[in-house]
Formats: structure tokens, C-alpha cells, sequence
């Protein structure tokens, strides 16, 4: 029987370790904030604003919870390779020899699984309550369909903590990370408003989100790769 590469012994090692650093920080608390703020906000939302459509209560929930998931994500992608990097007090405790893309690998894979299931949970659960608490069946707004809306936030926030995360890894800084990640989310923001203005907002722009994302996430990773014992 074959051992485990020292890769995926790396990775598997990073991964554990984010999660074993969130519960003794408490940030693993910031994981509820979707699944538990986001369906209470947009319950609120639905109540002051007297929704009278499904289909505007599900848009306007999947926002809620978006816009909430987008700040825990930028939170947990920037600290966690940024706050490492500024205090150098985790590595030893990983074994070694392994590549640092592995451990890098491991700690994304942990930090943005665990965010965007957060923020898939809280979106199902608005879209339920949408459907429960608004029977109506008023007019889409901007003729958008809240899965659709639904499916294209996952890529945005994809996008946002895959940015976040290879900003940390080149600046070090957990706060020039964020500020990264804030700067992107806006832009990206812009460009997606002025295209469901020009009506041109398809499904093919969500995918081109989340290519994007993985393309700055798999290059940042990458280019850490040349900086291995070695250069294997």
C-alpha cells in the first residue's frame, strides 16, 4: 500500500488546520452569518417593504444574503493566508517537506467551500420563505429569475474570495487584502449594473465570473509554486 504524496499530505494537513484555527478564533461563528442573518433580514425586508411578488421577494432575498456572504468572505479569504503571513507562527506546525501551493490549496479549498456553502444554504432558505410568506405572482423585476440571480451571486462571490485570497498571498497583509477584495467587488459590481442596464446581464456573464475566479485563484497559486525547495 502506497503512502500519500507529500502534496496531498500538505493540503489535506492545510485544510484541517483553517478549520482548527476558525473554532479556536470563533470566526467559524461568522459562517452563520448567512444561513441565520440573511433570511431574517430579507423576512424583515419582505414585512417593510409589503413585497407583494415571489419573484421580487426571492430577487430581494438572494441580495440580503449575498451582500452579507460577500463580507464574510473577503474576511475569512484575506486572513486566512494574510494574517499568517504577517506573523509567520503557523508553518512549523505542518509538515514538511511539501509544496507551499498544496498548503495554499488546502487553506482556499477550506476558506471558500465553507463560504459559499454558507451562502448556498442562506440563499435556499430566502427562496423557501419567498415562496412560503409571498404567494403573489406579481411581474419579474428587470426580468430576472431569483435562481438565476441565485446561481450568478455564487460566482460573484467566488470571484471576490479568490481575489482576496492571491491578495493576501502577494501583499501579506490581511487589511491591503480586504481593501483588494473590496476594490474588486465594487468594480465588478459597476460592470454588472451597467449590463443589466443595456440588458445585455445572460447567464453566460456568471460563468465568465466564475472562470475568472478560478483563473486568478489556480494562477496565484502557481506562481507560489516557483517559490517550493527546490523549485519542484
Amino acid at each position: 500500500m502506497t503512502s500519500p504524496s507529500p502534496s496531498w499530505s500538505g493540503f489535506s494537513a492545510s485544510l484541517r488546520w483553517e478549520v482548527i484555527r476558525w473554532v479556536r478564533s470563533r470566526r467559524v461563528f461568522l459562517l452563520a452569518v448567512p444561513v441565520v442573518a440573511g433570511p431574517v433580514g430579507s423576512l424583515l425586508a419582505f414585512l417593510y417593504l409589503k413585497v407583494a411578488s415571489s419573484d421580487t421577494a426571492g430577487l430581494l432575498g438572494v441580495l440580503v444574503v449575498g451582500a452579507l456572504s460577500g463580507l464574510v468572505v473577503l474576511d475569512l479569504c484575506a486572513l486566512s493566508i494574510g494574517e499568517e503571513l504577517s506573523r509567520r507562527s503557523h508553518g512549523p506546525l505542518l509538515l514538511l517537506p511539501v509544496r507551499r501551493s498544496a498548503l495554499y490549496a488546502g487553506r482556499a479549498t477550506a476558506v471558500l467551500g465553507a463560504t459559499l456553502g454558507a451562502y448556498g444554504i442562506g440563499a435556499l432558505e430566502v427562496l423557501e420563505l419567498a415562496h412560503l410568506l409571498v404567494p403573489g405572482s406579481g411581474s419579474q423585476v428587470l426580468a430576472l429569475e431569483p435562481v438565476h440571480v441565485a446561481l450568478g451571486m455564487l460566482a460573484f462571490l467566488f470571484l471576490l474570495g479568490a481575489v482576496a485570497f492571491v491578495a493576501a498571498l502577494v501583499t501579506g497583509s490581511a487589511s491591503e487584502a480586504l481593501g483588494l477584495g473590496v476594490l474588486a467587488g465594487f468594480s465588478v459590481s459597476v460592470l454588472l449594473v451597467y449590463l443589466l442596464l443595456e440588458r445585455a446581464l445572460t447567464l453566460a456573464v456568471p460563468a465568465g465570473l466564475a472562470v475568472a475566479g478560478a483563473a486568478t485563484l489556480l494562477l496565484g497559486l502557481r506562481t507560489y509554486v516557483r517559490m517550493d525547495v527546490g523549485g519542484s
